[in-house]
């Protein structure tokens, strides 16, 4: 019953009927990974995907060096590892957990099943899909015509969660995580930071940043 209901919460199977849930359901297995645990290497055959139930996980690309662009974040509810089961393609991206997470395993014939019985789940994909398109298109641009600042920027703003006092960000993060989420270096996040806390925009709390004022739109 409780995985029937986790899934009813995701977007992607809010069409599906009761009886499709149940056996949607019943063929998916929780799995749980301690912090750093991989869940799929980009590249590799997929054969499954997940639906995180607790924790946060990163979805990235790598190069042979192990430079790493981070190209989003994923918490409860969210869906991973969809594309690979609908056009038989490699893995496009390689997925870990930030932190200990759990999720629900679907195989990809439960999967197909289920899409082929409900064209309202073929729809909520290509939302799914487009989505995420666009905001890979974001990414790309931000990448191609911002500068450092702009994007680290945009990426506290977009992390931070509101607070009684002012948005902080939900967990520590080092310089290196924020760099490999920009595509920037360590060393260039770590002069813009110092930056913006000698100007008083930004404080640490218990490690976490938090927004003290609003970011100027250049710097």
């Amino acid at each position: 019953m409780d995985a029937i209901e986790t899934l009813r919460q995701v977007e992607l199977f809010e069409d599906l009927t009761d009886e499709q849930l149940a056996l949607l359901a019943a063929q998916s297995r929780e799995l749980s990974f301690r912090k750093h645990a991989v869940l799929m290497t980009e590249g590799d055959v997929g054969e499954s995907m997940y639906v995180m139930t607790s924790g946060l996980a990163k979805v990235f690309v790598s190069d042979e060096d192990g430079k790493e662009l981070v190209l989003y974040q994923q918490g409860p509810g969210a869906v991973i590892g969809d594309i690979a089961l609908l056009d038989d393609e490699p893995r496009s991206a390689s997925v870990s957990t930030l932190e200990k997470s759990t999720a629900l395993m679907i195989g990809k014939a439960a999967f197909l099943d289920c899409l082929r019985e409900s064209p309202e789940m073929g729809i909520n994909i290509i939302r799914s899909l487009t989505r995420r398109l666009r905001t890979a298109t974001d990414g790309s641009r931000s990448l191609a015509l911002d500068n450092v600042y702009r994007r680290l920027a945009d990426k506290l703003q977009e992390l931070a969660e509101d607070d009684a006092d002012m948005p902080v960000l939900p967990k520590k993060y080092s310089h290196q995580e924020l760099g490999n989420m920009i595509g920037a270096s360590r060393e260039m996040v770590g002069k813009v930071m110092a930056e913006l806390v000698k100007g008083e925009y930004v404080e640490l709390l218990d490690g976490r940043i938090a927004l003290a004022r609003k970011l100027p739109k250049n710097w």
